[in-house]
């Protein structure tokens, strides 16, 4: 089954299909209808004018960028090995971790390794609202 669009570019596709088309149609509104259709097919070259235009304009920049880099010895894989040194230059957060004891609801002493931010597992963090103890309470010294 055909959806709308496919059966309009049918029926448009072929000049014995468009007569039959607009067979009961009058030569005014064939006439509008047409100029629709130019109008449609204008704003459509314009925009791949201005498509053209935006990758010409990119085309330029990537050319002169080239003559720069040229210009000052460099290459793409320069860049590649400045943004690689980026990376491993960021600063990585500090994230202490430690053992952890807790007891659930039913009496069970648990250990938990673990850091002193983040999410914690759902029993500690019921025995922490329970005894109204901070995390830092709960470390134990490594044994």
């Amino acid at each position: 089954m055909m959806n709308i669009f496919d059966e309009l570019l049918h029926r448009l596709g072929s000049k014995t299909r468009i007569r039959s088309l607009f067979k009961d149609i009058g030569m005014d509104e064939m006439e509008r209808i047409i100029n629709r259709l130019s109008e449609v097919l204008e704003e459509k070259n314009q925009e791949k004018e201005a498509e053209d235009l935006k990758r010409k304009e990119k085309l330029q920049s990537v050319e002169e960028i080239k003559k720069v880099m040229e210009a000052k010895g460099l290459s793409m894989s320069d860049l590649n090995l400045f943004q690689e040194m980026g990376k491993e230059g960021k600063r990585k957060r500090n994230v202490s971790k430690h053992n952890f004891e807790y007891q659930t609801a039913s009496g069970d002493t648990v250990r938990w390794y673990g850091s002193t931010t983040g999410r914690l597992p759902k029993d500690f963090q019921d025995y922490l609202d329970r005894t109204n103890k901070k995390r830092i309470d709960c470390i134990v010294d490594d044994e």
